[in-house]
């Protein structure tokens, strides 16, 4: 298990934890949620589109928007596994 290196104060973090032990920056793993509402926009429409394509199967719009979603989902956590981030909040006087 690998340590990471704070990028504000240099201090080494064990994976896993939530606050850098020398500044106290929030640590933070895996996709930003703005993705998830993005993939949901994209399934959104792609079932908008199927529906009207396949007007003659019931719910196939909300069967493929949810398949869509599903998928993006998955491809997305894929490939933002490893991603941290390292938040702190500078306070000033």
């Amino acid at each position: 298990m690998s340590n990471l290196i704070c990028p504000h104060c240099r201090t080494q973090v064990p994976r896993g934890a939530t606050v850098c032990t020398g500044c106290q920056a929030e640590v933070k793993y895996g996709p930003a949620n703005g993705l998830f509402g993005g993939a949901l926009l994209v399934a959104a429409f792609v079932g908008f589109k199927a529906g009207h394509l396949l007007s003659g199967v019931p719910y196939s719009g909300w069967a493929t928007g949810l398949v869509v979603f599903g998928g993006l989902s998955m491809l997305i956590n894929k490939v933002y596994s490893d991603r941290v981030v390292f938040n702190r909040v500078y306070r000033t006087r």
